[in-house]
């Protein structure tokens, strides 16, 4: 059995409609066949918010990435100010505690990477549908998950 790294968050040339395609195949490949399937799709929209940026820090000097990025961004990151608008009224200036940015360019990245652990240990959990000796269990892009069992057990 092989297991294939399906994580797509940050691969040139790759979308949603990728994935979309990939899960599409893989439940047809059970169904035609008169098995079952089971999907669990998961949003992590709000999850950006959530994010722990000093264990990403970690991660990513563990990583080995250029400790004057990391910096840079523990700078960018501890110093984030906001206020709010409402109508033609604006709060005081607070610091952000937590989070990435989601309108940024840098966030798939930085948030795939925060859970890339999680992704690893499902991938290598060898529970999920097998194609042609290739196991499927997980399908990540961004901020969206879906996990792929053939069973309920497995899921």
């Amino acid at each position: 059995m092989r297991l294939i790294n399906t994580s797509l968050a940050l691969k040139k040339g790759h979308s949603t409609a990728h994935c979309t395609d990939v899960l599409k195949r893989n439940t047809d490949y059970y169904t035609s066949r008169g098995s079952h399937v089971f999907l669990c799709f998961i949003d992590f929209t709000e999850a950006f918010d959530k994010v722990n940026y000093w264990k990403l820090f970690i991660k990513l000097m563990d990583d080995h990435i250029n400790s004057s990025i990391v910096s840079l961004l523990a700078f960018w990151y501890s110093h984030q100010q906001v206020c709010v608008r409402w109508r033609n009224t604006l709060s005081d200036w607070f610091l952000i505690g937590n989070g990435t940015r989601q309108a940024s360019i840098l966030s798939p990245y930085l948030f795939e990477r925060y859970i890339r652990d999680l992704l690893a240990d499902v991938c290598c959990s060898c529970y999920g549908c097998n194609v042609g000796g290739v196991v499927l269990n997980i399908l990540a892009y961004a901020d969206y998950l879906v996990l792929l069992s053939p069973s309920w057990l497995g899921m």
